[in-house]
């Protein structure tokens, strides 16, 4: 893992990291990319196939299913818990590989997910329950989330915050659950070279989503797609510093042995 706290830090190095992931990828016809997950411990390698176009949200662990972004923002995550099994965990998703996995690597764990009814939130329940998680998914909204103050060592929320209007509402909301001194763990779809967020999106007053150009929707677990309304640039960090959080940084996660083979972006702060 190797960090930046500034876009003219990054440009720095930019070069030399981009050459040092040149041909870290496996080969087009290769379907298993050999290694061990860092989050199971599994040694069947991640998947492949000549569908990966985004090693981002591919090479799967055989065993845990978890993609390239999931194992890169938990290998941060767990690495900046002194204690991992007595750690306070919430992570915004519940019904997917990655909260099964955490379940048995961090001490108290709650997830949760943002159906829009309650046949979705069904759905997804059905999902836990059949990957033996009798619950109930806990429906949250970040920007008001149902927490106590200071509740939790650490927080981790994987490309939610680009579907969120008003992203700060959230990031203040991560701040106020935090303890002093927690973590908090985030990806978003992060434009590098970018020093300021493009926001494309906004929501009128009836509440449906006006596009400042072409409409942009990404996939949820139910199908379907969400709007994006940002487009994250450098002045994320400044926005946590902004919003309660002491240190911010973009860090890029790489080891190829542990399935990333190439760079992946994870943003973590300090409350």
């Amino acid at each position: 893992m190797t960090a930046w706290r500034a876009l003219a830090d990054w440009r720095r190095d930019a070069q030399r990291v981009r050459s040092s992931e040149t041909g870290a990828m496996p080969p087009p016809d290769a379907a298993l990319l050999p290694g061990t997950c860092g989050l199971c411990g599994a040694t069947g390698g991640f998947a492949c196939g000549a569908g990966l176009r985004d090693p981002r949200e591919g090479l799967r662990c055989l065993a845990c299913g978890c993609n390239a972004r999931q194992r890169a923002a938990a290998a941060a995550a767990l690495s900046a818990l002194p204690a991992p099994r007595a750690a306070k965990v919430y992570i915004t998703e519940q019904a997917s590989p990655l909260f099964l996995v955490l379940r048995g690597a961090v001490g108290n764990l709650a997830g949760s997910e943002y159906p829009s009814g309650f046949w979705k939130r069904l759905r997804l329940s059905v999902w836990l329950w059949r990957h033996g998680v009798p619950a109930w998914v806990d429906r949250q909204d970040v920007t008001a989330l149902g927490f106590a103050d200071a509740r939790f060592d650490c927080l981790v929320s994987l490309d939610v915050l680009e579907h969120v209007p008003d992203h700060r509402a959230a990031l203040r909301e991560f701040s106020r659950i935090l303890a002093p001194g927690g973590r908090l763990v985030l990806t978003v779809p992060f434009y590098e070279g970018a020093a300021a967020t493009a926001t494309i999106a906004h929501l009128r007053g009836d509440g449906t989503v006006e596009f400042d150009g072409a409409p942009e929707y990404h996939g949820d677990p139910l199908g379907g797609g969400v709007p994006c309304f940002h487009h994250f640039g450098w002045d994320l960090l400044q926005d946590l510093h902004e919003t309660g959080f002491v240190e911010a940084e973009a860090c890029r996660m790489r080891d190829r042995a542990a399935g990333l083979p190439q760079g992946v972006w994870v943003i973590r702060a300090t409350r």
